[in-house]
């Protein structure tokens, strides 16, 4: 992660320096929240990224994955 400093031309364009924009790729959803701008990179293959990470989900019904958010969600509550 990392933070710059930039400035908005007349235009209201802003520079993402190089070193920010990396490993992002060339397309984001801007979400305005408050006064704050989040950048989110787009998947240049949202459905292989969505494949790879169904890879990680352990082999449980959706019930009970909703079962088990639930209960994470509660603990962290408490």
């Amino acid at each position: 992660m990392g933070t710059a400093i930039v400035k908005m031309d007349k235009s209201g364009r802003i520079h993402i320096p190089t070193s920010l924009k990396d490993d992002l790729g060339p397309r984001f959803i801007i979400t305005r929240l408050g006064d704050k701008l989040i950048l989110t990179s787009i998947p240049e293959d949202p459905i292989k990224d969505l494949e790879e990470m169904g890879k990680g989900i352990p082999d449980k019904t959706m019930m009970e994955l909703k079962k088990e958010i639930l209960e994470e969600a509660y603990d962290d509550i408490r």
